[in-house]
């Protein structure tokens, strides 16, 4: 039997803690959403086949700890009027990239090199003083703009011991920040607005699959019941304008 290194389960310890801090429980009725390219959104959903607590895993892309993320949710009987709007967030994650990427490259790349080359002291004392410069000065911008983060001074301090004591949760500011922000409930004008193509498609597929389950669950006939079903026709035939 081959028993790793201390190094390696070191470094699996790292890679473990970041992907547990960046994983999501989501409820069959929400979602996550994330700016792409040239002003475009997307949109992702909890896992079906795999449930914890009754909700769905969502795990990030772990090479994007810079690109920020919202909850968004929908209501089963929300109104069926078209015209909702929807703004995206409006706070700006950019001058915190750099730095999410200097840590990044310093827990992940430099720190492991340190530990398994020969680099050894040299890598290991670079990747750790880079962390932390990093770390620093994020933490102090988040400090001078924390009213657009919507932080109090308390919430920046918890905020702070845990990028400070805990590397691989630092690489994740920009999530921490951006999915601290109130949960949006208006996702079906999200998917008129920000989403396209097969993107706008699955969502309104996920969504129609979500009222249909619940129609399965209530009473035939009943006013829930009848209002569910408005709800879905009203969507099944906005799916279809859509295509």
């Amino acid at each position: 039997m081959i028993i790793p290194h201390p190094e390696w389960w070191l470094i699996g310890g790292l890679a473990g803690l970041y992907l547990y801090d960046s994983a999501l429980l989501l409820s069959s009725h929400q979602a996550v959403l994330f700016p792409g390219r040239r002003g475009r959104w997307h949109a992702r959903f909890g896992e079906d086949n795999f449930q914890l607590r009754g909700k769905g895993p969502f795990v990030p892309n772990p090479l994007l700890p810079h690109r920020p993320l919202y909850r968004c949710s929908w209501r089963s009987e929300g109104s069926t009027e078209e015209g909702r709007t929807w703004a995206p967030p409006g706070q700006d994650y950019r001058l915190l990239a750099p730095f999410v990427g200097v840590m990044f490259l310093a827990v992940f790349v430099l720190i492991p090199l340190g530990l398994l080359t020969r680099l050894g002291d040299i890598a290991m004392a670079a990747g750790i003083v880079l962390f932390y410069l990093a770390a620093v000065m994020a933490l102090s911008l988040v400090w001078f703009n924390r009213s657009d983060y919507g932080l109090g001074r308390r919430q920046f301090v918890a905020l702070a011991v845990e990028c400070l004591t805990c590397p691989p949760f630092a690489v994740n500011l920009v999530r921490h920040l951006s999915l601290a922000l109130p949960e949006n409930d208006e996702f079906l004008a999200v998917v008129d607005y920000g989403l396209t193509g097969a993107e706008r498609d699955v969502a309104f597929s996920r969504v129609i699959a979500c009222l249909k389950n619940e129609i399965d669950w209530e009473d035939e006939g009943s006013l829930r019941a009848q209002t569910l079903m408005a709800q879905l026709n009203h969507l099944s035939r906005r799916r279809e304008a859509c295509r």
